[in-house]
Formats: structure tokens, C-alpha cells, sequence
């Protein structure tokens, strides 16, 4: 037992210097986004949404609900309602559910790098497609290469124009057609080579300026376009002074509460809500956990082999009913006090008679009666009886000191009597 009291503190002090250690390293950065709202990660919305919970006065919440379930709801007070994804592909059940929540009222932005056919056609728009890749981000942002421009250009009258610097890898993604039916919030310009619906008779010196934000207004609502979803990201909110342009697309679902709802994101970032998940994500949580892994799997193979306790000898209990009255017996012979003896053995023998005859011989006014239902019982002689108690009764109220041949006689009569019942 104490070796392996001390093979368990030994195991216990190693994994938690390794924990120490392994906290004590940098931490690396997972550049996938994942929109998660419990992702700490740059590309993750933990600090987005706690941003947005301590800045909107109307009240700001994450949910997974669809839209479908989110349009069911009974509401009065009208919302505002999120969503960002990487790929954004709604069934017809959802746009209807988007187009009938916007049509009572309620405020829509929607924020994805591809938005699918079903929505662009019941809008009217097209959208440009392009693959997110992390290592390419990474190294145009250390290679300390210039930024792309995004202009807003929306209302005047509540904000004035204004040119934010992203990343290009951050805001690819654009909107075109012929004629846009709605009104544009950020444009970003495009040469005719990246521009992926230009003709042929086009000069590739040509620029086209592209919207990334666009406004729709449906119903009594509004419904919001975005191409650049990461920019809503922890990374985009915390990146220099662009927080600003994030806060202007917001103001056109503000107002009202708003609601961000996560049932359309990729697996990936649904997935990291899990605690478990979360443990494997954390280098030092994980290798915590495949050292207290480990140290089980040695613990369970070295002690496999069965420990048998020693069996303890129990003793039969012996019966000390016997050297207790020989104890009390001599204390009484060594004190001399017979009657007090007497006295405590007429207690017993009148309880018995009580118990099993009904008679009680400490009533004196019912002793005709007593004596009577006795020899009845014993089927011993009235005179005898009555002489017996009338003569012991002395010693028992009195206290009248007898000698050891009258205590026993007295002991004696009274076990006569009652081994007769």
C-alpha cells in the first residue's frame, strides 16, 4: 500500500509540472473559420459576440435555432436576425421563413462567402465564389503587403464616406448583375481580370466597383447582404480601427434585439462547442490528457494482479451473563446487604406474576384475591402462600437487615412460585 500511495503522488506531481509546462509555451493560433461562438480562435466569434452583448442597448443573443423555427415564434416586438457562415445554402423552407419574417417587420443580415442559387434568384442577385486559405493569409499578412479598400457608400445623411483597409484574403467575395435591384452600403474595386463577369471586348485596364454590402428593403423589414463574413470574426472586430465598419452594417438591423442564429454554419464550427472537443483543441489539455491516459493504462497493468487482504479471526462472542451475576453476587455478599438482594428479587417476581397471571402482590387490599388466583395457578397451598408474602413484605418496605439462611430461603420460595406458573 505505501508503494503505491507513492507511485500515485509521483504520477499527480508529473502531470502537473507537464501542465505547467505545456501552459507556459506559446499558444498556437487554428486560422479555420469556424464562426463558433465559443471559439476563441482569431476566425471564431467568442469576442465578437461578447462585444455585441455589452454594446447593443436592445439586446444581443446567440442561437440555434433555424429560420424556419425563429419565424414560428409568436413575436410582438420586432428583431433583428444574423447569420454568418462560409457557405450559405438555404432550402425553400428557409427563404420562405427568411422572406415572411422580413415581410412582419423584422431586420435580416446575412454575411457568407457563397450564398445559394435559390436565394439569388428570389432576390435577383449573383455573387462571386473564392477558397479561403489560411496559409496564404498568413503570409501576405507577415509579408507586410498593402490592403484592399472597402468604401462605404451608404446612407450620407447617418454616416459619411469613409475607406476601410482589409485584407484581400477577408473581402474577395463580391455582388454583381445588370441591374441590382437594391441599394449599396461598401463597394471595393475589381480589375477586369478578377472581375469574374466581364467580356471579352473589356480592356483589362478596366476597374469595376463592386458592392459587398447591400441593402433590400421587403415587407415592412430589410434584408442585408455581406460577401465578407470573416470580417464579423474575432480577428475582423480586433483588427485596427475596422471594428467601425462592422458596427455600420449592424446599425441596419439595429434597433431591435438581435438574435445570431449558429444552425447554419459548417460542421467544423458546431462541432468545437463541445466540452470534449474543446479539451482535444488546447495542446496542454490534450497532452494532460493522454498522460492521464497513459498513467491509467500503466496503473491498470501493474497492479492487474489480484491483492488478497489478510482475513481477520473473529472470535465467537463469549457469554458474560454469567460472570456478571457472579460479580454483582459477590458485591452484595462482600457489602452484606441481603435484604437490598430480597428487595430486588421480590421486584422480578411480582413483574412475573403480573405478566403471567395478572395478579399484583404489591396491592395489599387485593390480597385474598391474589393469593387465591396463585395457588390456582402453581396449584400450591393459600396458606402457604399468604404466610410466605405477608412475611416477606417486612424486609422488602422495611429494610430490615436478614441473615444469609433467610435470604435464601426467601430467593428460594419466590423461584418455587414462579417455576410453577
Amino acid at each position: 500500500m505505501k508503494g503505491s500511495r507513492w507511485f500515485t503522488i509521483g504520477i499527480v506531481a508529473f502531470l502537473l509540472l507537464m501542465f505547467a509546462v505545456e501552459c507556459r509555451l506559446p499558444k498556437k493560433f487554428v486560422w479555420t473559420p469556424t464562426f463558433g461562438h465559443r471559439d476563441k480562435q482569431p476566425f471564431g466569434c467568442h469576442v465578437f459576440d461578447e462585444l455585441l452583448a455589452s454594446s447593443l442597448p436592445d439586446g444581443y443573443s446567440v442561437s440555434r435555432e433555424t429560420l424556419y423555427r425563429l419565424e414560428q415564434e409568436d413575436t410582438v416586438t420586432r428583431r433583428g436576425i444574423m447569420v454568418l457562415a462560409g457557405n450559405l445554402h438555404l432550402s425553400d423552407t428557409d427563404v420562405r421563413a427568411l422572406l415572411g419574417m422580413a415581410e412582419r417587420g423584422d431586420k435580416v443580415l446575412l454575411a457568407a462567402g457563397s450564398f445559394g442559387r435559390l436565394l439569388k434568384d428570389t432576390l435577383g442577385f449573383e455573387s462571386s465564389y473564392s477558397y479561403f486559405n489560411p496559409a496564404d493569409f498568413k503570409r501576405y499578412a507577415s509579408s507586410l503587403l498593402s490592403r484592399d479598400s472597402l468604401h462605404w457608400v451608404g446612407d450620407s445623411a447617418v454616416y459619411p464616406a469613409r475607406t476601410f483597409y482589409f485584407y484581400p484574403q477577408l473581402c474577395s467575395t463580391y455582388f454583381w448583375a445588370d441591374s441590382l435591384p437594391m441599394k449599396r452600403l461598401a463597394e471595393r474595386t475589381v480589375t477586369a481580370d478578377e472581375f469574374v463577369h466581364q467580356t471579352d471586348s473589356v480592356p483589362s485596364d478596366t476597374v469595376y466597383r463592386v458592392p459587398v454590402a447591400m441593402s433590400c428593403p421587403w415587407g415592412k423589414g430589410e434584408i442585408v447582404l455581406v460577401s465578407t463574413p470573416l470580417i464579423f470574426t474575432n480577428y475582423g472586430v480586433l483588427d485596427k480601427d475596422n471594428v467601425t465598419y462592422v458596427f455600420r452594417l449592424l446599425s441596419h438591423i439595429g434597433g431591435v434585439p438581435i438574435i445570431r442564429t449558429e444552425a447554419y454554419m459548417e460542421e467544423a464550427g458546431q462541432v468545437r462547442t463541445s466540452p470534449f472537443r474543446y479539451f482535444l483543441s488546447q495542446k496542454p489539455l490534450r497532452w494532460a490528457l493522454y498522460l492521464a491516459l497513459a498513467s491509467v493504462l500503466l496503473f491498470m497493468i501493474f497492479t492487474a494482479r489480484r491483492r488478497q487482504r489478510a482475513i481477520p479471526v473473529i472470535r465467537e462472542p463469549e457469554n458474560k451473563s454469567l460472570e456478571f451475576m457472579e460479580l454483582i453476587g459477590t458485591l452484595y455478599y462482600q457489602k452484606k446487604d441481603h435484604a437490598d438482594l430480597v428487595r430486588k428479587k421480590y421486584l422480578y417476581f411480582a413483574e412475573e406474576l403480573r405478566r403471567e397471571i395478572q395478579v399484583d402482590v404489591e396491592e395489599v387490599a387485593d390480597d385474598e384475591r391474589s393469593f387465591d388466583r396463585i395457588a390456582q395457578k402453581t396449584g400450591m397451598e393459600v396458606s402457604g402462600i399468604s404466610r410466605f408474602i405477608r412475611e416477606v413484605r417486612p424486609v422488602i418496605y422495611g429494610a430490615h437487615p436478614i441473615s444469609v439462611e433467610q435470604m435464601k430461603r426467601y430467593i428460594d420460595k419466590m423461584n418455587e412460585i414462579i417455576s410453577h406458573i
